[in-house]
């Protein structure tokens, strides 16, 4: 297979939309292919993942597709979107690794537009005025339906952050719509197979949404809890997953998400005077070198909290 095989049959599938359009529905009942994204909660200034699911292959659509198009918009004041993964339902094809060894070249013939190595799902995002787009493509130029995509499930993972400022209870719609371009009013679902051109109609159920919900409020009396020397994963017992809990805190704070139970069992050395629930510094290294020591027996948890050195 040569890399204009590839792009003959992207294009094959865009000019087969135009021929054989079906408009997306409001309601997707009786539609062969039919999405429906997460609904999910954050916080402002957190980061989040929403998948867009392939909710029903109904009919024809049953035998599965060789390629997809669709976008996605949202509020670039309201998130940030910093990668888009494929989902099982594209990736267990194997249809990248089976291109990659039918033409081995073609990774050096195809550009890609955000995937750095050569695959068969590739996005790019456009900027607008108020809105971001993020047009999304998956498509093999196998014909052997082995690499078709025909199963239900997480079709792809969008992963961001929500912007620090945003409210709690605000409502943000993360839309499912087709790729705005000349000609094309549709969600494509489809495939090209010989001579044979289809494309199935497609729905969306319902769009991703996130809702923000307010940060707790903080209880920030260190005094008040006992603590369990060296449970930083707050599971009410010590371990290698609490040394792992701590290396995450001193590398991410904030997406390590170490409960302020977790803090105090793992302020170890307190000879430093920090005991900030909102400190970064509250688990550093040398209280990551007296859990090592903890866990290995070359010291025991009497000796806790160290005040001096």
């Amino acid at each position: 297979m040569k890399a204009k095989k590839f792009i003959s049959a992207v294009s094959a599938l865009v000019m087969t939309a135009s021929a054989m359009a079906t408009c997306v529905s409001v309601s997707a009942a009786g539609e062969d292919v039919i999405l429906s994204g997460d609904q999910i909660e954050c916080k402002a200034g957190a980061k989040f993942s929403l998948s867009v699911n392939l909710a029903e292959l109904n009919g024809e659509a049953g035998q599965g597709f060789s390629g997809c198009e669709f976008a996605i918009e949202y509020d670039p004041s309201m998130i940030t979107i910093d990668e888009v993964v494929e989902g099982a339902v594209l990736k267990n094809t194997n249809a990248t690794a089976a291109e990659l060894e039918t033409s081995p070249n073609i990774g050096d013939e195809v550009t890609m537009v955000n995937k750095q190595e050569y695959n068969c799902f590739d996005y790019n995002v456009v900027k607008g005025d108020g809105k971001n787009t993020i047009a999304l493509l998956w498509c093999t130029g196998l014909e052997s339906t082995k690499y078709w995509a025909k199963t239900e499930g997480k079709l792809l993972t969008l992963n961001g952050t929500v912007s620090k400022d945003v409210k709690a209870d605000t409502k943000i719609p993360v839309k499912i719509v087709p790729i705005s371009r000349d000609g094309n009013e549709d969600i494509i679902f489809g495939y090209v197979n010989g001579t044979t051109d289809k494309v199935y109609s497609a729905a969306v159920a319902q769009d991703g949404l996130i809702t923000v919900v307010a940060n707790p409020p903080a209880d920030d009396d260190y005094t008040k809890y006992t603590p369990l020397w060296g449970d930083v994963n707050d599971d009410g017992s010590v371990s290698a997953a609490d040394l792992v809990a701590m290396i995450r805190y001193m590398l991410d704070p904030e997406e390590a998400a170490v409960t302020h139970q977790g803090q105090v069992n793992g302020n170890l050395d307190q000879a430093d005077g920090n005991t900030e629930f909102d400190s970064p510094d509250i688990l550093g290294a040398y209280d990551l070198v007296l859990l090592k020591k903890l866990l290995v027996e070359d010291i025991t948890d009497e000796i806790f909290p160290v005040t001096s050195r």
